[in-house]
């Protein structure tokens, strides 16, 4: 049997954007922001390890970080500064990213002083931006790298507490010379040295670390970043009530920081991309809502949109009146032709406006010249007039988290196989569409029979090479086959075919 794999794109021009019924909750009346960026914090900790440079992976567009830090205009200008230039007004500021950042290595970063986040903290506060800190739970970098910063004392010290815990002769032989660079890393899970939250030390360790940090700044709240890494529990040993505690703990952390600071503190979760899936690694979000901890949830890793199922965590999370903020993680993580380009942007924000999203959260959203559709992204009316991309994900292990898209989808011989994608546009107010279908595997690929919205696809155009077919149509009745909202794609094929991208494009 031979592989085929499939891609498809649809263009069409419109100038509508309609939101989803559900009413939103007002995030200014709760003291929150509609865009809250996550900074992972790598534009300090790269000038205070350069060493690490090396080999370092950049996106195209953007610059090494900056190899020492001269002045806090210096570092601002790589990052902050740009951001605070847009309609983003909270910043959740990573600073547990291995070490705290009150611990990490001074000489390439003096200038910013004793405590390198406090004229980061001040500068961004200065016009009554909102300022988080955010807690990575579990993060797992050091699986992979051996940054000092990442094999700190605690981990060092502390090994007995990972999920996996290497044996005495193991890390003497295989950890130890690696993390000191004299040997290749050990053939270990990223997972095995995650931290196991049954042990009271873990949780005491980052409850530490929550308190250190309300003590040190003027917070508007933490953020508990439980993606960063999702496995808190061995497998069979999964305990809801021990996390159920923590976060009470947390909550009650922040409680004791606001009465000394005069100011509410705010109290946001980061969680896998459907409820089931949350409680499954030991967190009852239903349970923290209800007794009124938290005061905002963030759904999702940021790498699904049509098939991201928000509407099932606004319905839980609006019951007790919370808000929810739909993510977006800007590196292409799903394999999505185009992903991360503007249009792909801007399609994946107006599905989370449509599905009922309060506000917006990005994550690994740093390349300074794409700073500005941010801007774009908050303002809906705006983004209604502007081109757009739609897409349906690929499932899979997706940043640490399952993903919940339908692709790759396999289609066997005569049975309809079907997918159905979410455009946030009114097709009805478009001037033109068109639609592209790539088949890629070996020998000659068959196109199969294309259904959208029970209307066969025709008048289609074809380019072929060894591997490939591109299957093209700007047919008037492509218009009348789209609407706004779910549309139902039913694909039938002569041969087996694997179904492997399928995007939307919208332009004005």
């Amino acid at each position: 049997m031979k592989t085929v794999l499939i891609s498809a794109c649809v263009t069409l021009t419109s100038c509508a954007l309609l939101g989803a019924q559900s009413e939103r909750i007002d995030l200014a009346s709760r003291g929150l922001p509609t865009i809250l960026f996550n900074n992972d914090s790598d534009d300090l900790k790269w000038p205070a390890y350069p060493e690490h440079h090396k080999g370092l992976w950049v996106p195209a567009g953007e610059q090494l970080p900056l190899a020492q830090i001269h002045s806090l205009d210096d570092y601002l200008a790589s990052r902050i500064g740009p951001l605070a230039g847009t309609k983003v007004q909270g910043l959740s500021y990573c600073g547990n990213f291995g070490v705290p950042v009150w611990d990490l290595k001074r000489d390439h970063i003096a200038a910013l002083g004793d405590d390198p986040l406090q004229p980061i903290l001040q500068f961004w506060k200065r016009n009554g931006c909102m300022f988080l800190f955010s807690m990575r739970m579990n993060d797992v970098h050091h699986g992979w790298l051996n940054w000092p910063h990442l094999w700190d004392d605690f981990r060092r010290s502390r090994r007995h507490l990972f999920l996996k815990p290497p044996t005495d002769k193991e890390w003497v032989t295989e950890f130890l010379p690696w993390i000191e660079g004299k040997a290749k890393r050990p053939a270990i899970s990223t997972s095995s040295v995650a931290f196991d939250y049954s042990c009271p030390e873990v949780r005491s360790h980052y409850l530490d670390t929550v308190r250190e940090a309300c003590r040190r700044y003027d917070l508007d709240g933490v953020e508990l970043d439980w993606l960063r890494y999702p496995d808190l529990f061995r497998e069979g040993e999964v305990n809801v009530a021990t996390m159920t505690a923590f976060v009470r703990d947390a909550r009650a952390v922040l409680d004791e920081a606001a009465k000394r600071r005069g100011h509410p503190l705010r109290l946001v979760a980061r969680v896998p991309v459907t409820p089931e899936k949350t409680l499954a690694i030991g967190l009852d979000v239903e349970a923290w809502l209800k007794a009124g901890w938290l005061d905002a949830v963030i759904a999702g890793p940021g790498t699904s949109f049509s098939s991201c199922p928000l509407e099932r965590w606004i319905a839980l999370t609006h019951r007790n009146g919370v808000p929810v903020y739909g993510s977006l993680e800007r590196q292409n993580r799903n394999g999505i032709p185009r992903y991360g380009n503007p249009e792909t942007l801007r399609a994946a924000i107006a599905t989370l406006w449509h599905k009922g999203a309060d506000g917006l959260y990005f994550f690994n959203f740093y390349v300074r010249d794409e700073m500005p559709l941010l801007d774009e992204f908050a303002d809906r009316a705006r983004l209604a007039r502007l081109p757009k991309e739609y897409f349906l994900e690929s499932g899979g292990d997706n940043d640490l988290t399952k993903s919940g898209g339908p692709l790759p989808l396999e289609i066997t011989p005569a049975t309809a196989a079907t997918v159905s994608l979410l455009i946030a546009d009114d097709p009805a107010q478009a001037k033109e569409t068109s639609i592209e279908l790539m088949w890629q595997g070996n020998g000659d690929v068959v196109p199969p029979r294309i259904k959208i919205n029970g209307h066969d696809l025709t008048g289609l155009k074809m380019e072929r090479s060894k591997t490939a077919c591109v299957v093209l149509s700007s047919s008037p009745e492509l218009k009348k086959m789209l609407h706004l909202g779910q549309n139902q794609l039913v694909f039938t094929a002569a041969n087996a075919a694997t179904l492997t991208a399928l995007s939307v494009r919208i332009a004005p």
